[in-house]
């Protein structure tokens, strides 16, 4: 089965897209990653999560913090409600003006999507953008063009929809994962 990983903002929820998205995905029987915080990731997983007869699961991919006896625990606010696997990981979210090699999460959210669709966001999106480049994943962005300030300049952004979810299934088919494994 395979995993659509969905970026954007944390802060706004994008709903107009990231809704039709998240349900779009669980009725294909997909698998949704989202990095299990607010905003895009909320607004995602909840529709998906709230799909009637959805067979895909959930993955989210929390952020940590140190403790004292229990080594890390989820940053406040993580997971959001509708994960429905949390990945701990000991990576923290990567922080503003911290070098692209900097270790994150955001590793950890691109190299586990067969798919990544990104939703307009700030850093932290603009990053995983860079990286679904670095690493060869299949990528579109779906929102206004300047939203994607600074991304490379052959990265493809689109804004229907319509072009996401026909850009998604050639990319599961050619990948082979298009089928649910069950």
């Amino acid at each position: 089965m395979a995993i659509i990983g969905v970026m954007g903002s944390g802060k706004n929820e994008w709903p107009e897209l990231a809704a039709p998205l998240g349900t779009w995905i669980a009725e294909r029987g997909f698998d949704l990653l989202t990095g299990a915080g607010r905003g895009v990731m909320l607004s995602t997983a909840r529709a998906f999560s709230t799909t009637q007869g959805r067979k895909g699961r959930s993955i989210g991919i929390v952020p940590s913090e140190t403790h004292p006896v229990l080594g890390f625990v989820p940053v406040a606010g993580y997971p959001n409600p509708f994960i429905d696997l949390p990945i701990l990981t000991p990576l923290p979210r990567k922080q503003a003006g911290e070098p692209d090699d900097a270790l994150s999460r955001n590793f950890v959210n691109v190299l586990t999507s067969d798919v990544v669709v990104a939703l307009p966001g700030s850093q932290g999106t603009l990053d995983e953008i860079r990286l679904a480049t670095r690493f060869a994943k299949p990528l579109i962005c779906i929102g206004a063009a300047d939203a994607f300030d600074g991304v490379a300049p052959d990265t493809r952004i689109v804004s229907s929809l319509v072009d996401v979810y026909a850009f998604v299934l050639a990319q599961t088919e050619r990948i082979g994962a298009g089928a649910p494994s069950y």
